[in-house]
């Protein structure tokens, strides 16, 4: 099986498992049918914290997150560091529209894991495309490239993407991120901060940042604590949001 990880919303990251849907090619890679995540959504990696600023309806959003869309993906096997990820979904369905948001999508990612000294290394490149209907202003085509680098303790990444539709100007997005981390799994703390800056054409650019403590007190409680902005040309809009809460585990 083709040994890839995804970095989760807390910065770790996890491997990837093939299970119950995919075909062992061996030597060759790996085949995985059905309602599953994309390569994008598996391969791709920018800041390690989850921004909803960077997300692409049609290459990023996909089944395995509430909708009903089945796709077939071919992963390569690690050459030299190398991944590669080929995926086709039919159709591009929306929760809540009764016509589909796209079809026959096709997507491809290539994705290098490496070592320099002891910083971990994640670059990756991808592009898809899909059919659409002019009207409703949906992505045709779409790439991306991002990258992190990991030291003990700390993570940081960013990344560049850029969707172009039929018809009118291409929405261009450029998020960076941080993931810190200290303590032990009993006890310890993380901090965690975003920006993210996206712009169509020539309108005014959308900029939003937040920033993010978590205290955890044991292995089941934990406290945190969110603020994040959004402006306009650099006026602050009224979407300014303080988040505070605990998790408690049984």
């Amino acid at each position: 099986m083709p040994d890839l990880d995804r970095t989760a919303a807390g910065g770790g990251a996890t491997p990837i498992r093939f299970d119950k849907k995919a075909i062992d090619l061996g030597g060759w890679g790996a085949l995985e049918v059905g309602q599953t995540e994309s390569a994008s959504r598996r391969m791709v990696v920018t800041t390690p914290v989850r921004d909803q600023w960077f997300s692409d309806p049609v290459f990023m959003n996909d089944g395995a997150f509430g909708g009903p869309d089945a796709r077939a993906t071919y992963y390569s096997p690690r050459l030299h560091g190398f991944n590669i990820g080929l995926g086709y979904t039919p159709v591009r369905t929306e929760l809540g529209a009764a016509d589909p948001l796209a079809r026959h999508v096709v997507e491809g990612v290539v994705r290098h894991d490496g070592r320099l000294g002891k910083a971990r290394l994640r670059i990756t490149a991808g592009a898809g495309k899909a059919a659409v209907a002019k009207d409703r202003g949906t992505p045709r085509r779409s790439w991306v490239v991002g990258g992190q680098v990991t030291l003990p303790g700390v993570t940081v990444g960013a990344g560049y993407r850029e969707q172009s539709p039929d018809d009118g100007a291409a929405r261009r997005t450029l998020n960076a991120g941080l993931y810190l981390e200290q303590g032990t799994p009993v006890r310890g703390w993380t901090v965690m901060g975003r920006l993210a800056h996206s712009q169509v054409g020539a309108e005014a650019p959308q900029e939003a940042w937040s920033t993010g403590l978590r205290f955890r007190m044991s292995p089941k409680v934990s406290v945190t604590a969110d603020l994040g902005t959004m402006t306009y040309s650099g006026d602050p809009s009224d979407s300014t949001m303080l988040r505070v809460g605990t998790r408690v585990l049984f």
